[in-house]
């Protein structure tokens, strides 16, 4: 799964932690860690219209495109009917005003994506009526149009936000021109506002642990500031996600995000992958930018740092000292400008401790620091995770609408998960493929938990001797029962235990017989 999503711009207000979802047309990650949905609310928890819809024969027949409104401004009936007549062929609707509180008043109550404005108007000024557009109708380009005696306050105006300046004997090409550029620049700032928002609508959370809400606490904060960042946690807790949260809650959001997985370039590869390369470093280089140099006035995330080389170390740490990046094989270096964010797995005090790690470099990317909680250590997140999580592979596989019987909820929040989210969506997007009712049961998820996770994974972290005991039990009378096609009477004989007891054992660990 590669897709995931951005973050709401109130997300510097909120207490959500982000969750993964597919479907992001912008933002491409590795495999999902916590969980990032789209709502169209933030108070929501349900998913409605979460998912794109598959597009039928007549959502795909191109609708015709809505005709712009303009807002024409200006004392001069005459001077309307002229640039009412120059602009007539592009098909646009009209309102007109010949004074500036009829101006305001149309601009409150209508939708309105141009306004051309007379600086020298009635009732109230020309200059008073964009003062207030720019401030309340930020999206909604304004043109000058005024006369010859009024230079001075159009100089004002535009550097106030106007968008352009014309003189009242304009050329009918030259006010077209000014028309279709202020309404082409408003529908690609509204294309870019909508997509970003979209993208941060993809972060809010599933689940009220206060783990989680300390997550969601830490990455308010840091989208404040552009200190460097180092995210711990084990793998399938949610590091990269919560990364792209920061940056864009950051004011660095318009630029990019470039990941770096580190562990997973070769070493001989990692060098030029981060820094580039010059023309002549080796046989058929040519000259090409480096992650460092794409993510300019950007994020670049480096993930897994604790498997960087020592060698790149160093010069990833001159990065961060001096601001510039010089590419493999130049003499030359680039100035940079990047928000450094770390996250590994490993304990990188033990790696400076076993000479694996330089301690230098530690210090530069451990300024704000963050430790993401297993799953294992928020149960109370299961339940609302594996709901979302059953909705969403629903609604992308195609199935129908699957629920899950109430005998699940003692097996999955008793299991270790060592996966984290990641194993937990595995595992039920495995049950709810193979699932024969509308109800997923726990016979199913067992039998899902024993495909999908890995025989013998070790899952002894924090847990108590009884613990143990139990978890070892449950696999290998789930083992005996698949071997013996869940025959009864068979896997007990040669459990050496009664019929009965294996039913107790059964119901005690949400194992049912295989239907």
């Amino acid at each position: 799964m590669k897709e995931a999503i951005g973050l709401l711009p109130q997300v510097k207000a909120c207490n959500f932690l982000p969750v993964e979802i597919l479907g992001s047309e912008l933002l491409h990650f590795e495999p999902a860690i916590v969980i990032f949905a789209r709502v169209l609310n933030p108070l929501q928890s349900h998913c409605a219209n979460l998912f794109t819809p598959k597009i039928s024969s007549t959502m795909a027949t191109p609708q015709p495109r809505l005709k712009a409104t303009l807002l024409l401004v200006d004392d001069e009936p005459h001077l309307r009917a002229s640039m009412r007549a120059t602009l007539d062929e592009a098909n646009y609707h009209f309102f007109e005003a010949g004074d500036g509180k009829t101006a305001s008043k149309i601009l409150q109550s209508e939708a309105v994506d141009l306004v051309l404005l007379d600086l020298n108007i009635p009732r109230l000024d020309g200059m008073e009526v964009l003062k207030w557009s720019l401030a309340t109708l930020p999206d909604v380009p304004v043109i000058i149009v005024s006369g010859t005696g009024t230079i001075a306050k159009a100089v004002e105006a535009t550097k106030l936000g106007a968008f352009d300046y014309l003189e009242k004997d304009f050329r009918a090409e030259r006010l077209q021109l000014a028309v279709r550029n202020a309404l082409e620049k408003r529908r690609l700032k509204l294309q870019r506002d909508r997509l970003l928002a979209e993208s941060r609508e993809r972060f809010t959370l599933i689940g009220n642990d206060a783990a989680m809400r300390k997550v969601a606490d830490f990455i308010q904060h840091a989208g404040r500031v552009d200190s460097k960042v180092l995210i711990c946690g084990e793998s399938g807790t949610g590091k990269e996600l919560v990364a792209h949260a920061i940056h864009l809650a950051s004011n660095r959001c318009d630029h990019p995000f470039v990941p770096v997985n580190c562990s997973a370039i070769p070493e001989t590869l990692i060098e030029s992958t981060l820094f580039g390369t010059a023309k002549g470093a080796f046989t058929d280089a040519i000259d090409r930018p480096g992650k460092l140099q794409q993510a300019q006035s950007g994020t670049l995330f480096l993930d897994e740092i604790g498997d960087m080389s020592l060698m790149v170390q160093a010069k990833m740490l001159r990065v961060l000292e001096d601001g510039v990046v010089e590419p493999v094989g130049g003499a030359k270096t680039f100035p940079v400008d990047v928000r450094v964010v770390s996250a590994t797995c490993k304990n990188l005090q033990e790696e400076i401790a076993e000479g694996n790690f330089r301690l230098d470099l530690f210090y530069r990317i451990n300024v704000l620091t963050i430790t993401l909680p297993p799953l294992r250590e928020r149960k109370s997140d299961v339940r609302p995770l594996s709901e979302f999580l059953l909705q969403k592979i629903c609604a992308t596989h195609g199935l129908p609408p699957l629920s899950f019987s109430p005998e699940v909820w003692p097996l999955l929040e008793k299991h270790h998960w060592p996966g984290n989210v990641r194993e937990l969506q595995n595992v039920l997007e495995r049950a709810a493929v193979f699932a024969p009712s509308d109800a997923i049961t726990s016979a199913q998820l067992v039998e899902a938990m024993s495909a999908v996770s890995p025989p013998h994974a070790p899952q002894m972290h924090d847990q108590t001797l009884h613990e143990a005991r139990a978890q070892f039990e449950r696999d290998f009378i789930l083992q005996k029962l698949h071997v013996h096609e869940w025959k009864i009477q068979e896997t007990a004989e040669e459990l050496g235990i009664e019929r009965s007891h294996l039913w107790k054992k059964m119901k005690l660990y949400g194992i049912e017989k295989k239907q």
